[in-house]
């Protein structure tokens, strides 16, 4: 079929490439070595973005749309027409929560002296850049000549303490000399006298300092960070200060970076100790310690490779970034396993070149598959619509590209390297040649330095380098899993585990919030909790804007425009209507023309007393910010009103975005274009963007995988389980990760496109193995797969979950949180790999073994004494008697009676392999019985390692009695090298 044909051509491109790299391996170790230094130089480009809304954002969101729209209209004067709740952007500001210690009242004289004390500190804090001095009174935002107050309070009681106590205080209006204002939002922990609205305590009080984030905005980030030392360095026996700036979470992922950065040198450590001790075996040749330690550093060239190209393109760095490394180390050894794995299964007594041309058939195809799928992946994350998920999946899906091209390029060359003082019988430790075990003179010398082929050839187990967990998953494991009644448990113990993820979807929230972004040990996160304990009662202030021209002496507009903010006000999440938590210019108007006697008939009239009447008042000026006029001021192009929330700021994500969504809903819901808009539904704008690109990204990844599979795996249906398993494990981690307290959010979503590329790891890797087997049951086919792939697949997982460990010990939210799902990640993929697939390919997989893996060379360790069929195209035509050794077909034209006499072959390319095999479909018994002039010429060659008998087996396969050894024989042959099976002459 065409997929094998694929598959097939892949692998032999990929056999002929070992065997180069094995023929001129000091260029392929050198090479890379140099583009990586060269590419790392792009390191001294890197600058990190941390702004929030540029990275954790959906670039298409509504609420940039309607800022943009807004902006239209309605700029922000920071120096004379600012005001808070006008503000379309977060812009530059510092919130300082004031505390009463000790349970106290921030009201009473001494507190508030504290307070005011604090207040004035930070007036007089100044700034210097470029040998100027600015001080806050240059850099706030003003309404008027005046910054404006930080808190209404503090204004009304002139800023001095003893005032307060001259004043009865109301809550959440108070009147003063018969003007009444707004304190809701300036106090915090409020207790009422009697459930008046008398205040008898307040436990907080805001200050919020707003700083223009125009022309000075440099100067505001110097003075920023002078706020925080001072509020930091607050002493006093009264009051504790919670606080935050615009910059606060920025600097967190700084100090996110540098916290991880060490991580990363422990990790290599780790996975490096551990992929030295897991190669480490009784066999001190085949033993690979320096090859694990050069296979980590391959993935570390793939990093800074990656980190540097990126870099010099431009592309911006990121705090999440940095558990891209980590990844990529996860990746890169689990490819090296892979590799070592395929090694170890050639025979030793093959030469370096055709040895690495046979691991790279195998192993090299099993991680072209996987590195093509984790690539997709990542590339499918690419395309996110989240900056920082883009920039992250750029990060990986470079590095496992790179990763890829380095374990073809440098790894293979230190394969061949490290192969070489494998061939000559050299020590892993100690480079000095050694004899094997059989011809060790003591115990000692057996223990520490014994290992590899011996010189002579006798009668020698040939699996005594084979790795005792290999054992394990052929004798003991697989044999178990693939009992009937093992199957049936395993049906149920999915069934359960699947229903378990089902629930956990089905309790998954969406969305983060921002104290989620903080390091554990942040200022911030203090002042998020006090902010959701004292002030949760005043929620954001929304903007709903006119957006079009409208005749507003019209009195159905007018009605119109009524009915919205009615609508709003009786909603669960909004205040009741007043002119305090209501602000419209139009109610106000309205009332100041009934009450002044004015009075329009038509719409001229109507901007003209709004325009030098109204507007005129003190009381009403600051709704000239809230209106747009044309340009010969006859008409208004476009209006806003304002409607306080309520228990928002605090709420729970799923509160919040309900919140948004009925704002929208019912701005939208007029005959009058208009929208609503926070400065906060920028961000909260990933709540409904969230869920679609994950969803989008899965879809876009299974089909992508599905296809990749169909080319290079040889049995569709093989590939169709590939993407089953695949999705499966997704499920797993989204349910599990739900009951786990992990959201789906922008740091999940990214972990979720990883562990598509881990779980393909796995499943690919059991798949193929699966289908070239050339074993004739299913049993068989799953159990030569786990024996194939067990070991690397669980030094994978251990290797792995090791590395994520570190990232565990980050004190922040979103590295635990991206520990605990890749943890789910390689768990569950670890239990589907090692036992859902095999289970499920055992008894639902393909019932024939494929061409390719009787074409296969099987290694001794994995066939010997097995009976193999005749593959299909060799059962007619001129094919009588091919000869098959290890499984592979050696010539499809040759008779076993065209032997090479003794004569023509020299003794020394002869070896000591676990059988031969002469297969003939056609033949008789007799007919095969009486070909002893194979066994005769054979003998003549060298009498030593003739079997003492051969025998018939079913009539088909001639073998030699005494497994321990394999008559081998090079052909007197143009091709040669496609022949040869002894060692190097």
């Amino acid at each position: 079929m065409a997929f094998d044909c694929i598959e097939k051509r892949l692998s032999r491109l990929l056999a002929q490439h070992g065997q180069f790299v094995a023929s001129h391996f000091v260029w392929f170790i050198i090479l890379p070595i140099i583009v990586s230094v060269i590419l790392g130089l792009g390191a001294l480009r890197l600058h990190q973005r941390t702004d929030i809304e540029y990275l954790f954002t959906p670039e298409n969101g509504p609420a940039k749309k309607h800022r943009s729209e807004i902006e239209r209209h309605f700029t922000v004067d920071y120096n004379g027409g600012f005001l808070p709740d006008r503000k379309t952007g977060v812009g530059r500001y510092s919130h300082a929560l004031i505390v009463a210690k000790n349970d106290g009242n921030v009201l009473s004289g001494d507190t508030l002296e504290e307070v005011i004390k604090f207040h004035e500190s930070v007036k007089n804090l100044t700034v210097t850049m470029d040998d100027k001095d600015y001080s806050y009174d240059d850099l706030c935002g003003k309404w008027k000549t005046e910054c404006v107050d930080p808190n209404m309070l503090l204004r009304l009681v002139n800023y001095k303490s003893r005032n307060v106590d001259l004043m009865t205080l109301t809550y959440p209006v108070t009147v003063v000399q018969n003007t009444e204002y707004f304190i809701g939002s300036d106090l915090g922990g409020v207790e009422l006298q009697n459930n008046s609205e008398t205040m008898t305590t307040a436990k907080a009080m805001s200050l919020l300092y707003s700083l223009s984030s125009e022309e000075l905005d440099d100067v505001s980030v110097k003075w920023e960070d002078a706020f925080v030392s001072k509020a930091t360095e607050l002493n006093s026996s009264k009051i504790d200060v919670r606080l935050i700036t615009s910059r606060t979470l920025n600097q967190d992922f700084v100090d996110i970076v540098s916290f991880m950065l060490p991580l990363l040198v422990y990790a290599f450590f780790v996975l490096t100790s551990f992929a030295v001790i897991s190669c480490t075996m009784l066999d001190w040749v085949a033993s690979k310690p320096l090859l694990t330690v050069l296979g980590v550093i391959s993935a570390l060239l793939a990093v800074a490779s990656s980190f540097g190209l990126l870099l010099f393109c431009g592309v911006p760095f990121n705090h999440l970034v940095i558990g891209m490394p980590f990844l990529t180390l996860g990746v890169g050894v689990d490819d090296m396993f892979i590799m070592i794995a395929s090694w170890r299964s050639t025979s030793p007594h093959l030469s370096v070149r055709d040895r690495l041309g046979k691991t790279f058939s195998e192993a090299a195809l099993s991680i072209t598959i996987t590195s093509i799928t984790d690539a997709l992946a990542f590339g499918i994350g690419a395309i996110s619509n989240f900056p920082s998920v883009r920039i992250f999946c750029c990060y990986c899906g470079v590095a496992i590209v790179f990763d890829y091209i380095y374990q073809l390029t440098f790894f293979g060359g230190c394969m061949a390297l490290i192969g070489r003082r494998e061939k000559q019988n050299r020590h892993c430790v100690t480079f000095r040649k050694v004899v094997s075990k059989k011809e060790a003179p003591s115990t000692l010398y057996k223990l520490f330095c014994a290992g590899g082929v011996p010189k002579i050839p006798q009668n020698v187990d040939v699996n005594t380098s084979e790795h005792f967990v290999m054992r394990f998953f052929s004798e003991y494991y697989g044999p178990f899993i693939t009992k009937k009644w093992c199957k049936v448990f395993t049906l149920f113990l999915y069934l359960g585990y699947i229903s378990v993820a089902i629930f956990g979807c089905l309790q998954l929230s969406e969305g983060i919030n921002p104290k989620q972004l903080a390091l554990d040990d942040s200022y911030s996160v203090r002042y998020y909790d006090t902010q959701q304990k004292y002030f949760n009662e005043f929620g954001p202030i929304v903007q709903i804007v006119m957006t079009t021209p409208q005749n507003y002496s019209d009195v159905s507009v007018q009605t119109e425009i009524q009915r919205v903010l009615d609508e709003l006000q009786s909603s669960f999440y909004f205040h009741r209507g007043s002119s305090h938590t209501t602000q419209c210019w139009l109610l106000e108007y309205l009332n100041f023309l009934n009450h002044t006697g004015l009075s329009y008939t038509a719409e001229d009239y109507f901007i003209y007393h709004l325009r030098n009447s109204f507007l005129k008042f003190p009381l009403y000026e600051r709704y000239q910010l809230d209106l747009s006029f044309s340009l010969d001021n006859m008409a208004i192009e476009s209006s806003r009103c304002l409607v306080t929330s309520r228990d928002i700021a605090n709420a729970t994500v799923e509160r919040k975005r309900k919140f948004m969504h009925k704002a929208r809903e019912i701005a939208e819901s007029s005959w009058i274009p208009m929208l609503a808009y926070h400065p906060s539904f920028v961000f909260d704008d990933h709540f409904d963007a969230i869920l679609p690109s994950t969803i989008q990204n899965i879809l876009i990844a299974a089909v992508g995988m599905l296809l990749v599979s169909l080319l290079l795996i040889p049995q569709p249906i093989c590939a169709v389980y590939v993407t089953v398993s695949i999705a499966s494990i997704v499920i797993g981690v989204i349910g599990y990760m739900a009951l786990w307290d992990v959201g789906l959010d922008f740091i999940s979503m990214i972990i979720i496109v990883v562990c598509i590329g881990f779980s393909v790891d796995y499943s690919a890797h059991v798949t193929y193995a699966f289908v070239i087997s050339p074993r004739d049951s299913r049993n068989e086919r799953a159990i030569e797969g786990l024996h194939l792939l067990g070991l690397p697949i669980l030094q994978s997982f251990i290797s792995t979950v090791l590395a994520i460990c570190l990232i565990s010990t980050a004190e922040t939210y979103a590295f635990r949180a991206i520990f605990k799902e890749m943890l789910l990640g390689m768990i569950f993929g670890a239990l589907h790999g090692l036992l859902f697939l095999p289970v499920l390919l055992s008894t639902l997989g393909p019932l024939q073994p494929t061409r390719q893996s009787l074409d296969k060379i099987w290694r001794l360790n994995r066939t010997r004494g097995d009976v193999l069929p005749s593959p299909p195209h060799l059962t007619s035509g001129n094919t009588s008697n091919p000869l098959f050794i290890d499984g592979d077909v050696i010539d499809q034209t040759e008779t076993s009676s065209q032997l090479p006499h003794a004569e023509e072959t020299p003794s020394h390319v002869w070896s000591n392999y676990a059988d031969i095999r002469f297969i003939d479909d056609d033949s008789t018994d007799t007919e095969l019985a009486q070909s002893n002039h194979v066994q005769s010429r054979i003998s003549q060659a060298d009498p030593a390692q003739v079997p003492s008998s051969m025998q018939l087996d079913h009539g088909r396969i001639w073998r030699a009695a005494t497994t321990n050894q394999h008559i081998g024989c090079q052909w007197p042959h143009a091709n040669a090298t496609e022949m040869y099976l002894g060692p190097n002459s």
